[in-house]
């Protein structure tokens, strides 16, 4: 074989050979560095384990009609809901949303979903038993819940800062592919276990959208909140804000709640 050809072919391989090796010594150094500052890699450990339920009020602040529009439908009308709109969550996977202009309720109760909009004659029911990417759970707000945990699985992936806080970054997906192949990466305070990032990509590997959790406070003792929740599109523009205020929690609300 003429040299030159044996070059033409033995150069691609050594470039790939090497990139796997940095790439191998990243992950390990990240692990390290994690290590090192006392950041742990087991998202087990960033649960809020405290949080039993949570009630708020959340008002949209800022919306984007065009870039909202690429974050897909759910988040349009999730984000046209004028005033303030009270939220109560309670685990595992219980969401009520009641909002007053138009008035409609919005329940998620573990998979089943039911929107009722009185104005509009529209009172629906929806199972998303098969797709868990459309359930509401606690990482809507940023935080990660043990049911949460069950039916995901998440690789940690290094120690990033946001706004010069150390997080440590997990890719969460779901365990059955056959369901759902969208994944997540998400960056999370170790001392609030709030999560500050998120990045969402759809079942492709594409971004959806960037979502980031801004100025936690603390709500009750170990327990910690965002104060406002920031959307950005996979163009790079804002589509959104959401605030919080009058966040209680443990406040032991009803099952009741959580049926139309």
């Amino acid at each position: 074989m003429h040299p030159i050809a044996s070059g033409r072919i033995a150069r691609p391989l050594v470039l790939l050979l090497m990139g796997i090796a940095v790439a191998h010594l990243l992950t390990m150094w990240s692990v390290t560095a994690g290590a090192q500052q006392n950041i742990s890699t087991n998202i087990a450990d960033y649960v809020a384990h405290k949080l039993n339920d949570v009630t708020a009020n959340m008002r949209v602040t800022f919306y984007d009609d065009q870039a909202g529009r690429k974050m897909g439908e759910g988040f349009e009308v999730m984000h046209k809901l004028k005033g303030d709109v009270l939220m109560r969550y309670k685990e595992e996977n219980k969401l009520r949303l009641d909002a007053r202009a138009p008035r409609a309720i919005y329940i998620m109760n573990n998979t089943t979903q039911q929107v009722f909009i009185p104005s509009l004659g529209i009172r629906t029911t929806m199972n998303f038993a098969d797709s868990p990417g459309k359930r509401k759970t606690l990482l809507d707000v940023g935080l990660i819940s043990q049911g949460y945990l069950a039916y995901t699985q998440a690789e940690f992936r290094g120690v990033r800062p946001v706004n010069g806080v150390n997080c440590a970054v997990f890719r969460i997906s779901y365990r059955n592919k056959e369901l759902d192949t969208s994944h997540r990466l998400v960056w999370i305070d170790p001392k609030t276990k709030v999560t500050l990032k998120r990045e969402e990509y759809s079942q492709e590997g594409k971004l959806n959208g960037t979502f980031y959790y801004r100025n936690p406070v603390e709500v009750a003792p170990g327990i910690w909140f965002p104060s406002a929740i920031e959307v950005i599109n996979n163009e790079g523009q804002r589509a959104g804000v959401t605030v919080y205020r009058n966040v209680k929690v443990n406040q032991g609300l009803d099952d009741s709640l959580f049926r139309l």
